[in-house]
């Protein structure tokens, strides 16, 4: 089987650094890949190679100084992959990056972009993961999504994506946003990328490179763009999730999981929709999908101290069975928790 191309969109205004980037590329052990490099300099760029190790590369030149989001959109417009992917000249690919994004996504044939997960390195030598689970609802509330852990087929260009030139920073996330408007995500759950988190200059990164006032400034520049969407999506999960409420305290358990996975088919991993299939398996003593479905609603709300206090309740509820009077006993717990989830989705 003929493996399909996968283009590197490598945004360039020349540092010393691209040299370690362009070679993370060559060791990739994917077979078919294109690098379009963006000379986004606008004058004089160091001399760039045919090839990338096994890979060609595509040079683009710019008569005039590219922004961030001029130079990622001249980049997909030139690539000719099946799929599209992102580097900076100041990161590198670590090894199985590649064939791990795109395992990812044939692994789910309805997906046409698949997102991973980064390494933050910073220059006091501290290292942390970054990046986690897609969900769209929480995708308006925050970006995880770095252009580098994203893959997206290049049939979504037919559909208007774009990088808006409006955006200083923040045009990843917004861009990501498009994306979202179009399809699921896949996930390839491993750190194979390197994000040298504060070496750049953009005020949008860690560590040194942080400008709040300028983060907040277009942060809520992209909030102001999406709220439509936001509210639409949030009003939409909030009709669905308290019927589902209502049904699971009336005991109609399988009325109340038919409207959360309802949830679940528009609103991808939506965590309010989880909490509320894990408290349903709770009360049908099935503590094991429980546990399940509380796991990946605290990992796509990571700082959500109720979801959190649900996964404790599933696990102690694995680990010491209720008998049918705890059960009862544990009813007002259920319909807090229930309720919870609804007024955190509003």
């Amino acid at each position: 089987m003929v493996a399909p191309k996968v283009s590197v969109v490598v945004r360039s205004i020349g540092r010393p650094t691209l040299v370690p980037a362009l070679a993370s590329i060559a060791r990739q052990q994917y077979p078919s890949v294109e690098v379009v490099l963006i000379a986004a300099t606008g004058g004089a760029h160091p001399p760039i190679r045919d090839a990338c190790g096994p890979h060609p590369i595509l040079a683009v030149r710019s008569q005039a100084r590219l922004s961030r989001a001029e130079a990622a959109d001249a980049g997909i417009r030139a690539a000719t992959g099946d799929w599209i992917t992102f580097l900076d000249d100041d990161d590198e690919m670590l090894p199985g990056h590649l064939v791990g994004l795109v395992a990812s996504v044939a692994a789910m044939p309805e997906a046409r972009a698949v997102t991973g997960r980064a390494l933050a390195t910073f220059r006091d030598g501290r290292t942390k993961p970054w990046g986690q689970r897609f969900a769209l609802a929480e995708l308006y509330q925050r970006n995880f999504v770095h252009l580098s852990t994203l893959l997206f087929h290049r049939s979504l260009l037919s559909a208007g994506i774009a990088f808006d030139r409006g955006l200083p920073i923040h045009e990843d996330w917004d861009f990501a946003l498009q994306v979202a408007q179009h399809t699921c995500f896949a996930d390839w759950p491993r750190a194979t990328f390197r994000w040298n988190a504060d070496a750049g200059t953009s005020g949008a990164g860690g560590g040194t490179n942080v400008d709040d006032a300028f983060f907040a400034k277009y942060r809520d520049h992209v909030y102001a763009k999406w709220a439509a969407h936001r509210d639409a999506l949030s009003e939409r999960c909030a009709g669905f999730l308290g019927r589902a409420a209502a049904a699971a305290a009336a005991g109609r358990l399988d009325e109340a999981s038919a409207c959360a996975r309802e949830v679940l088919a528009f609103s991808q991993n939506d965590p309010h929709a989880l909490n509320l299939l894990a408290m349903v398996a709770i009360r049908e003593g099935n503590n094991a999908h429980a546990i399940d479905q509380q796991v990946l609603a605290v990992e796509v709300r990571p700082y959500d101290a109720d979801l959190r206090y649900n996964l404790a309740n599933a696990l102690l509820a694995e680990a010491r069975p209720r008998t049918h009077a705890r059960a009862s006993e544990d009813e007002p717990a259920w319909c807090n928790c229930a309720a919870l989830a609804l007024a955190s989705s509003e």
